[in-house]
């Protein structure tokens, strides 16, 4: 499963209240229908973690079965995709980084030491090149918030590689 889509469109806000309140009936197409649309964005924050396509894939298939399992405490009033991210949050980054320096000290120890809200909020960024406002709405945050993120995120990673 290689996802190469970058654009997340969030689902209007009417239509994905509509599909989370027939999931929670019981409607198993309205949740693929979510799990299709949020699928590809959900892989790509899980891989920019992991760095590993099975277990970038594995990430997101528990995310969105613990999802299921939960779709009936789903908050009236919340995004879909933010809400999905607490589970993919809860769950263990179990792959063996790749060191590309062969040092103790490279990027992607930097990137591992940040804070899981900051590695989202900078993935999207940098990996899905993502405007602020999008990031804001895909994460259900101010764009303050986002921009905080990001900042604190790239301050830590320069910090890291001793840069001034």
């Amino acid at each position: 499963m290689v996802h190469t889509n970058l654009a997340i469109a969030p689902i209007g806000a009417s239509a994905e209240a509509g599909l989370v309140a027939a999931a929670q009936s019981g409607n198993r197409e309205a949740y693929l229908e979510l799990v299709r649309h949020y699928d590809r964005p959900l892989y790509r924050m899980a891989y920019a973690m992991t760095r590993n396509q099975e277990d970038a894939a594995a990430l997101v298939r528990d995310a969105f079965l613990h999802a299921w399992d939960a779709i009936a405490q789903y908050p009236t009033g919340r995004r879909f995709f933010p809400w999905l991210l607490q589970f993919a949050r809860k769950l263990p980054l179990t792959a063996a980084r790749p060191n590309p320096t062969g040092n103790g000290d490279s990027g992607v120890d930097a990137f591992d030491s940040l804070r899981q809200e900051e590695r989202i909020a900078l993935a999207l960024r940098a990996v899905e090149r993502l405007r602020y406002e999008e990031i804001s709405v895909l994460l259900d945050v101010t764009i303050g918030v986002v921009i905080l993120r990001i900042s604190q995120a790239r301050g830590q990673m320069l910090a890291r590689a001793g840069a001034p």
